[in-house]
């Protein structure tokens, strides 16, 4: 928990400090102790910011990933994020910005490192320079810097690619390759499991992310019973940044949905029931009772790729843009974005409407983009 008191000075200048707890009792007992120092030392016109100004950005960037991890502990912030901006401060920042001195900071020497970045990383540079303006605000509310000269700094925006969201002849041949990979009797390596297949047919089926389908749980997320059957998104498979985990954050808000399934992808939830000996709680599953994480599609898609001498664009991700697409060219965008958990427009999402959990029933179109792919097996 971090708070932070506002107080003025006897010259009139007002100023800011913040402090820490594991709880608000705490923050507030810390922060309270610091102010008459503060006071005090402003009184007798001494500058606190002078004993600042031998810190270097490594110092903040370490303190801040510590914030960062308690935020992380008390559930403000994902696991997976909480990875991300550590390998971001880590691996890139603090290398190239490590040694500089807080007053050695100015939008020039800002703006020509996210400039290398763009060049060197143009992947990652909007990533780093995101993490970068949270490591200097929080400087700022420290008390250390004025204000976070990040913003002030104009991002560069990255060249729009084009969508790609196979039509149904491209995702005919592609699932295709999958089935004659499997089959293939000169194949290297052991007897391919269902899981790539499975977990193909599931995003088509619901327009899930990747990780969102892996994440699924019988006794929690997955309801056949009901005469409409459903699933439930309540969190994904992690893997970015640390260990294969479930984590119950979606990830938006707007990602928590339920959402009603064709008659296909119910009977491929109802085999894997039966074949689930072991009694794993998830619906994808390594022999370990483990579950399967979003590298295990990739890296039997690549196989595939190769096998079948496809493009790299054949992901899980476009699957669920071919979704999105068929959807939305049948009920529309608005219908869609409920469906895909993405959040409405922000104008109507603040003034005109209440999200619901609950998404369309598309079953009978994607029912029907099932049977037409396989229309000509």
């Amino acid at each position: 928990m971090v708070l932070t008191a506002r107080y003025r000075r006897q010259d009139g200048i007002e100023s800011k400090t913040t402090a820490q707890g594991l709880n608000a009792a705490e923050a507030k007992r810390k922060l309270m102790a610091k102010l008459p120092e503060l006071v005090a030392q402003a009184e007798a016109g001494k500058s606190t910011r002078s004993r600042d100004n031998s810190l270097t950005f490594r110092d903040v960037a370490l303190e801040w990933i510590r914030y960062d991890e308690l935020r992380m502990e008390q559930l403000e912030i994902k696991r997976s994020t909480f990875n991300e901006h550590q390998r971001i401060a880590r691996n890139i920042l603090i290398p190239r910005l490590g040694d500089n001195t807080l007053d050695e900071f100015t939008t020039r020497e800002i703006a020509v490192t996210y400039h290398q970045m763009v060049r060197e990383w143009p992947a990652q540079a909007r990533n780093a320079k995101g993490v970068l303006s949270l490591i200097m605000t929080f400087a700022a509310q420290m008390g250390l810097v004025d204000r976070n000269l990040v913003r002030e700094v104009p991002a560069i925006r990255r060249k729009k690619k084009e969508i790609f969201a196979p039509g149904i002849d491209e995702l005919r041949v592609f699932r295709d390759a999958v089935v004659a990979y499997n089959e293939d009797p000169n194949r290297p390596g052991p007897m391919p499991g269902p899981l790539l297949l499975d977990s193909i047919d599931m995003i088509l089926a619901t327009g899930m992310r990747i990780g969102e389908v892996l994440g699924l749980r019988w006794e929690k997320d997955v309801f056949l019973d009901d005469r409409s059957p459903y699933v439930v998104v309540n969190g994904a498979i992690k893997e970015k940044g640390g260990a294969k985990r479930w984590e119950p954050f979606p990830k938006t808000e707007a990602g928590r949905r339920a959402i009603a399934i064709p008659d296909y992808a119910s009977a491929i939830l109802l085999r894997r029931m039966v074949e689930n000996v072991g009694g794993s709680e998830f619906v994808f599953h390594t022999r370990t009772r483990r579950p399967n994480g979003p590298q295990d599609v990739h890296r039997s898609l690549r196989n595939v790729r190769r096998h079948a001498n496809l493009a790299d664009d054949y992901v899980p991700h476009a699957l669920r843009k071919s979704v999105g697409t068929t959807v939305a060219d049948t009920i529309g965008l608005e219908q869609t974005a409920l469906l895909l958990g993405h959040e409405r427009s922000r104008v109507t999402e603040q003034f005109y409407a209440k999200r619901t959990h609950e998404t369309p029933d598309v079953r009978h179109i994607l029912q029907a983009v099932h049977e037409s792919i396989l229309a000509s097996e």
